[in-house]
């Protein structure tokens, strides 16, 4: 049985954007030295793009390789039913970076999934840091958005969205509207601001 650390803090990063806004090339480039990395990789971008990482379509398969696997990079890319069962597997391995992209998916803006809830209110006690990744926010669940560390907001399609977000943040809306491709704004938990652009 894993041992319990309630004074780990937590680390659940939400990162929005339009398609093409920088929000997977900004993520990709936080977890590019995580040695324990499991993704719901539901488009199938990470496994050429992130060093060392195994791509998995098989739900059994990524359990038996996490069962095995002290340090491991996994993409899973599978069914959208097969969400549950990855985040009790990403919940089970624990002390991992896990990855979920295109968020707005697999939950909608009331209560978080079961497994899904338990892995971001739980998480940190057993080391899981988590990257949700989001088109939508505005039709994510609302828990993700509740437990953030860290809102990173890019370039968005929708006004609602947009105005999401900005109440979320405590911001102008007009902030995020002038946002231009790979520009960001964030907020951390302390409340600080910070704004930048993404280079390669």
């Amino acid at each position: 049985m894993r041992k319990v650390d309630t004074s780990r803090a937590a680390k659940i990063v939400v990162v929005t954007g339009k398609s093409g806004s920088g929000k997977s090339a900004w993520t990709k480039k936080q977890i590019s030295r995580s040695s324990r990395l499991i993704i719901w990789d539901i488009d199938d971008e990470y496994s050429g793009a992130v060093k060392g990482i195994k791509r998995i379509t098989n739900i059994k398969e990524l359990a038996s390789e996490l069962k095995k696997t002290v340090r491991g990079k996994f993409a899973f890319v599978g069914a959208v039913s097969d969400f549950d069962l990855f985040c009790r597997c990403a919940f089970a391995w624990g002390d991992c970076v896990c990855v979920v992209e295109e968020l707005a998916d697999v939950t909608s803006p009331g209560k978080a999934p079961p497994a899904w809830g338990q892995l971001v209110r739980r998480g940190r006690k057993y080391g899981i840091s988590i990257y949700a990744v989001t088109q939508r926010p505005a039709e994510s669940d609302k828990t993700i958005i509740g437990n953030a560390s860290l809102l990173h907001v890019c370039q968005m399609q929708k006004a609602t969205d947009r105005r999401y977000m900005a109440a979320e943040m405590d911001i102008s809306q007009t902030e995020i509207d002038q946002l231009k491709p790979l520009e960001y704004i964030e907020k951390n938990s302390a409340g600080e601001i910070k704004r930048g652009k993404i280079t390669f």
